[in-house]
């Protein structure tokens, strides 16, 4: 914080309160939500976004819509990208991330999720690339990937 003061037309000089420096980054939080999606096999479902500068594979799932729940915007995702009718079963991990060099802070909220209908398919949504199961993740994954398939534990969760 900074104090400011102002020179008066008689001479005398006023001082004011002190100021706060405007932040640097904005405190706006993109909220996204991912899906880990295991088949009868074990194999995960991962997917290249079109929307990725690096071209990794990751889970599906993309940023909140307004007014949406997070567990409601999976579903939404995973139908409209993927075309599979899904239900949210647990939340397996969140992923708290700050770009220092761009300023993005972006929270994201992955569930394990269970296909109810539908194979997995890339749809004309044209948000996503590719879309393929794998019994391992492959080289070129997103590191909120990595960790999320290595957390342990489950949390259960409500939405409204």
């Amino acid at each position: 914080m900074k104090s400011v003061s102002t020179l008066r037309a008689n001479g005398s000089i006023q001082g004011t309160c002190p100021q706060r420096a405007e932040p640097p980054f904005s405190n706006r939080i993109e909220l996204t939500s991912r899906a880990l999606i295991k088949n009868e096999r074990g194999s995960i479902l991962l997917v290249r976004s079109k929307n990725s500068a690096n071209c990794l594979w990751q889970m599906p799932g993309r940023q909140i819509g307004r007014g949406e729940s997070c567990a409601m915007s999976i579903v939404r995702c995973l139908h409209d990208d993927l075309g599979i009718l899904t239900w949210p079963v647990s939340a397996v991990f969140i992923n708290d991330q700050f770009d220092d060099i761009g300023g993005l802070h972006t929270l994201s909220i992955t569930y394990a999720v269970s296909i109810l209908s539908g194979e997995p398919r890339v749809t004309a949504s044209g948000q996503l690339d590719e879309a393929r199961w794998f019994g391992q993740p492959p080289e070129g994954v997103t590191k909120e990937t990595v960790c999320a398939l290595e957390s342990r534990e489950i949390v259960m969760f409500g939405a409204s």
